[in-house]
């Protein structure tokens, strides 16, 4: 009977650390999946720098924030409605 008592405590006192393996390999495995969505979103957003940095998309925002170059000639136009 002792001997069933001690392999009982034994036993016992293995279950925490399996469980906080358990939790512990959850975790990991959450941490990893939202380490993949970052690193595709950093991708995407290094890509969305690059394009931003080309002169032609450069010059467009500029145009449409209403910009002009040195030089050039500024004309309002007004009644195309």
């Amino acid at each position: 009977m002792a001997l069933t008592l001690v392999l009982a405590a034994i036993l016992f006192s293995y279950l925490n650390p399996v469980v906080n393996f358990v939790h512990s390999y959850r975790g990991s495995q959450d941490a990893k999946t939202r380490l993949a969505e970052l690193q595709a979103e950093t991708a995407r957003l290094d890509r969305r720098v690059k394009a931003t940095l080309e002169e032609s998309v450069l010059e467009r925002e500029a145009r449409r924030q209403g910009l002009i170059r040195i030089g050039e000639r500024a004309y309002v136009i007004h009644g195309l409605k």
